[in-house]
């Protein structure tokens, strides 16, 4: 009966060493597999700044990353998911950061507008090559209709019209059409972003005439602060 019981207790020992070595393994495996995942993106992205989103070629990253074609298609089966996967991740941290601006702000109503606004250009400003994935060059061609990225859809904008349509509700602003209000203040914005970063501000162009990028963005956000104070309520 002893010999039993030790025996029993070496099978025991045996197998939750086993199974905690099979773990540890499957750990290694999937952080390695991460780290794969994380470099893949990395390069993709890259490329897409370099290329644009019709030039990239799996083969090209695949070359890039010094694997094979068929590996490469083990993790991402097109060039549509790697940028769709790219776009979750920068409109989710674009869109958390605007949610912690709102949700943390102390001011009225104005005051948080001007710094969403003086945000955003800091956005630009800091990953325009990233902003410009995101928000000017299109997406690689939709290769099936069955896809979760067909359904991709940035919520920023969205996010601008809930605030102006909460603000019309609790009495902030005046009763304003929030849909156009809200276009309008992105088309602004978004506006002053691409054309500082045209020929127009470039330090060494004959035709740069218009002072600097600062400048320009301070002019438009005093000129926003007018036609805004325009429709808070008192």
């Amino acid at each position: 009966m002893f010999l039993n019981e030790r025996r029993s207790l070496k099978n025991f020992i045996y197998h939750n060493n086993f199974v905690y070595s099979m773990s540890k393994s499957r750990a290694r495996s999937q952080d390695a597999k991460n780290k794969q995942i994380q470099r893949i993106i990395s390069e993709a992205r890259e490329l897409f700044f370099e290329a644009g989103t019709s030039g990239l070629s799996m083969r090209a990253l695949a070359k890039r990353l010094d694997m094979s074609q068929s590996n490469l298609y083990n993790y991402y089966s097109s060039k549509r998911q790697l940028w769709y996967e790219i776009m979750s991740h920068d409109f989710s941290e674009l869109e958390d950061k605007i949610q912690e601006i709102i949700m943390y702000h102390k001011g009225n109503f104005l005051e948080l507008l001007v710094k969403l606004a003086e945000f955003y250009f800091d956005f630009a400003e800091e990953n325009y090559r990233r902003y410009k994935l995101m928000f000017v060059l299109p997406p690689p061609p939709l290769e099936s209709q069955s896809t979760e990225e067909e359904k991709f859809e940035p919520q920023s904008i969205l996010m601008l019209l809930n605030l102006l349509e909460n603000a019309i509700t609790q009495g902030l602003i005046k009763n304003i059409d929030a849909k156009k209000m809200s276009l309008y203040l992105w088309s602004v914005i978004h506006g002053t972003v691409l054309i500082t970063n045209t020929i127009v501000f470039d330090p060494n162009s004959e035709i740069s005439t218009f002072g600097s990028k600062k400048e320009f963005r301070v002019f438009v956000i005093d000129q926003l602060k007018d036609q805004l104070s325009q429709v808070v309520s008192d």
